[in-house]
């Protein structure tokens, strides 16, 4: 499977081409945050309403992100096997009308030289944000290739089904310009794709190609 790499963009620059990237995601996920904050602002409803998980609110879900950012391996070990609570004491007493000001405030934090956010951090902000506009039909303006490294990143990582479909199928992401993946090619949108991935949807629908 490490050779899905090669299917994304920035894998294949020339080396001199490299120097501007960096394995800190910070910018993006702090871009991201204050979105998702300035959504909140715009429709409180948005707490309440439920998002693509059956059963979990966005409330429940801007915590679990809020209590997940930046954590160490071990924090997000203890997680999946249920070891500690989710959400943290601390953010789960956050009361709900300062929520996006709690998302801002951390968009804040990562600015600091200290605090870096990885590919992990990224992709569950990116999920959040991608997940409340498929089910609020909101416009959040995300980086097609960013789109492609969590991709990636979720396909490296994923479970079944999933894992067997990544197996099996090459997505192509038909606004993105990547592709991750085996197999017979199935065009789709790159949120979709990534939306799967992270078990927040069903198999993305084939994409109309245009006509030639």
């Amino acid at each position: 499977m490490t050779d899905w790499a090669r299917f994304l963009p920035l894998s294949n620059r020339n080396g001199d081409d490299e120097g501007a990237v960096s394995r800190d995601r910070s910018p993006a996920v702090a871009e991201l945050l204050f979105a998702i904050a300035t959504a909140l602002d715009a429709q409180p409803t948005l707490l309440t309403a439920p998002t693509l998980r059956p059963g979990v609110s966005g409330d429940a879900a801007i915590r679990e992100v809020l209590s997940e950012l930046c954590a160490p391996w071990w924090r997000r070990w203890a997680t999946i096997v249920g070891a500690v609570e989710v959400p943290r004491p601390e953010v789960a007493a956050i009361p709900a009308a300062d929520l996006s000001g709690a998302l801002r405030a951390r968009a804040g934090t990562l600015a600091q030289p200290a605090v870096r956010a990885g590919i992990r951090d990224l992709g569950s902000v990116l999920v959040l944000a991608l997940d409340l506009q498929s089910a609020h039909e909101l416009a959040f303006d995300v980086d097609p290739i960013l789109c492609g490294a969590v991709a990636l990143d979720l396909a490296l990582r994923s479970r079944m089904p999933q894992r067997s479909v990544v197996t099996a199928r090459t997505f192509v992401a038909v606004d993105g310009g990547w592709q991750v993946g085996r197999g017979p090619q199935l065009q789709a949108s790159a949120a979709s794709i990534v939306l799967f991935l992270a078990g927040r949807g069903d198999l993305p629908p084939e994409a109309p190609t245009s006509a030639s």
